[in-house]
C-alpha cells in the first residue's frame, strides 16, 4: 500500500505571498479604509467571512464544470455570503461599519476566492485547504491592522479611540499615504525573503569550499 501524501502547514501567506502585498483587488480596500485599528478590524472580520466561507462552499462545485462558469459561481457564492457579513458587521460596529461597506464590497471578488481557489486550495485534501486558506487571511489581517493602527496612531493619537498622544501626522489618514505604507512593507518583505534566497544559495558552496580546504 502506497504511503499517503502529506501536506505540511505552509506560513508563506502571512508574509511572502502575503495577499495585501501582492493583489491589487484586495490592497485596495485596505490603502483607502484602513485608517484606524477599528476598521482594520471590520475588513479582517469582513474578509475572513467572505472569503473563507466562500472557499468551503465552493469546493463542492464540481470540477467538470467549465473553468469560467466555476469562477462565476464562486463569486455568486461570496456576494451571498456577504449579505450575513454585512449585516454582522453593522450590528457589531454601528457607528463605523456603514463607511466602510463599500470596501467590503470589494471583497466579493477578492483574489483570494477567484484565483487562489483554482490554483492552490482546490489541489490539497478539504482538511488542508482549510488550515492553509485561514493562513492566508490572517496575512491580510496583520497587514490590515499594521496600517490601520499606524495610520490611527500618526492622525489621531489613538489606539481603538484610547487616547495616546497628540495627533502626529494627520495627513496619514489620506489613500496616499495607504498606498507609501503598502507599499513600503511590501518592499520590506521582498526584500527579507530575496536575502534569505540568497543566503540559502550560497550556503552549498560555502560548505563545499570549507570540505575543501
Amino acid at each position: 500500500m502506497s504511503a499517503q501524501k502529506t501536506y505540511p502547514i505552509c506560513f508563506d501567506g502571512l508574509f511572502r505571498q502575503n495577499i495585501v502585498l501582492t493583489s491589487g483587488l484586495v490592497t485596495a480596500p485596505v490603502i483607502v479604509a484602513a485608517t484606524t485599528a477599528e476598521r482594520a478590524a471590520i475588513l479582517s472580520l469582513s474578509f475572513f467571512m467572505i472569503s473563507y466561507f466562500t472557499i468551503l462552499i465552493g469546493r463542492i462545485v464540481p470540477r467538470r464544470i467549465v473553468y469560467t462558469v466555476r469562477i462565476i459561481i464562486y463569486a455568486l457564492i461570496a456576494a451571498a455570503v456577504f449579505i450575513p457579513t454585512a449585516l454582522l458587521v453593522n450590528m457589531l460596529f454601528p457607528d463605523t461599519a456603514p463607511s466602510v461597506l463599500l470596501y467590503i464590497e470589494i471583497l466579493v471578488v477578492n483574489s483570494l476566492v477567484l484565483a487562489k481557489t483554482e490554483s492552490r486550495f482546490y489541489l490539497i485534501p478539504y482538511s488542508s485547504m482549510a488550515i492553509d486558506s485561514l493562513v492566508y487571511i490572517a496575512g491580510f489581517a496583520i497587514a490590515a491592522f499594521a496600517v490601520g493602527i499606524i495610520r490611527e496612531l500618526l492622525t489621531l493619537g489613538t489606539f481603538f479611540s484610547a487616547h495616546i498622544s497628540d495627533p502626529i501626522m494627520p495627513a496619514a489618514k489620506s489613500p496616499f499615504f495607504g498606498f507609501l505604507l503598502v507599499g513600503s512593507f511590501a518592499a520590506l518583505c521582498r526584500y527579507y525573503y530575496n536575502c534569505r534566497r540568497e543566503r540559502a544559495e550560497k550556503a552549498p558552496d560555502i560548505e563545499r569550499r570549507g570540505a575543501e580546504l
